[in-house]
């Protein structure tokens, strides 16, 4: 697909209609619909490139049999960088330091080797909206995006991606980040493999943080302790980074389980399942409260905010299932 199809695909959209259709935007179309497309156009091959909910993912691009580049799409009104440590962190699991999000509207490009040591804080490489791309400038913004993230010179030496990351880099060149990141990405990977979160490793990852940090953290933990016999159907796990509750569907095989909520003590952050409280069919107003909660441990105070929020929606699950 050309730029100009692609721009005529995009104005031919209306929200309303083909995003939205009367309820929450969801990822699914954005991602086919406008994802996609984009993508394509980049030169990013639908059946040989693209691969679809690789370990959990929403796309994973493979260049040469390797994953080039993780992609993940929200949904339209959700905030671009919501979990945004998490999505880095996957990049580790793939030794793929390359990620791009997605909201349709608004989408940005990272790269994990410009912020290993602090995800959370990580700035992207370029920003846009889908209003700066159907715009005037958007030829020009098109360009610009085919020159870093197009597949035929994606990250080649010398190109324009890789002059870009040499020069934030700084002192350090890109290949030493590039060491670095697969020193790291070995690591980690072997250690998610033999080490699974317990309560004392929990308690333990708390040390660095601050008193109201720690506490915020571990009410949490005994808040999801605690709403377990709300619904026959919650269950708590402990993995290698975080704790959290999932929701088994009725006659569903255990693999489809929803992952509602989670908090991953080392990074004092919270996820909720945007996607899977979607499925659970929960109250407009309290999906809105949920997405407007800080995701940054920060007090007693805003735990117990999320903590109010977390059992708000779970009593909504048996009022509207």
């Amino acid at each position: 697909m050309s730029f100009p199809k692609l721009r005529s695909h995009l104005k031919a959209l209306s929200v309303d209609d083909h995003i939205i259709s009367g309820r929450k935007g969801n990822n699914a179309n954005v991602k086919n619909k406008i994802v996609i497309p984009f993508l394509q156009t980049l030169g990013w091959d639908l059946l040989r490139d693209m691969d679809f909910n690789h370990l959990g993912l929403d796309i994973v691009l493979f260049s040469q049999g390797n994953p080039a580049m993780i992609v993940e799409v929200n949904s339209w009104d959700d905030k671009l960088d919501n979990d945004l440590h998490q999505y880095l962190e996957f990049g580790y699991r793939l030794n793929c330091p390359w990620v791009f999000l997605s909201t349709g509207r608004e989408n940005a490009f990272y790269c994990a080797l410009l912020d290993q040591h602090d995800f959370a804080q990580a700035t992207p490489l370029l920003e846009f909206s889908l209003e700066d791309l159907i715009g005037r400038s958007g030829s020009t913004i098109f360009n610009n995006l085919s020159s870093l993230m197009g597949k035929k010179d994606f990250f080649k030496k010398g190109g324009r991606l890789y002059k870009g990351v040499s020069t934030k880099l700084g002192e350090q060149t890109i290949e030493d980040a590039q060491i670095e990141f697969v020193k790291t990405a070995s690591q980690r990977v072997r250690g998610d493999r033999t080490r699974q979160l317990t309560v004392e490793s929990f308690l333990s990852h708390l040390q660095h943080h601050s008193r109201q940090v720690s506490g915020a953290l571990v009410y949490l933990h005994h808040k999801m302790v605690n709403l377990l016999p709300m619904n026959k159907r919650l269950s708590i796990r402990y993995r290698n980074k975080g704790v959290g509750l999932e929701y088994e569907m009725a006659g569903n095989p255990a693999e489809d389980l929803l992952p509602l909520f989670d908090v991953f003590p080392e990074s004092g952050r919270i996820t909720f399942g945007q996607e899977s409280w979607k499925k659970l069919n929960i109250s407009i107003t309290t999906f809105e409260q949920m997405k407007a909660l800080s995701r940054q441990a920060e007090s007693f105070a805003w735990a117990r905010e999320v903590g109010t929020v977390l059992e708000k929606a779970l009593r909504e699950i048996k009022r509207f299932r």
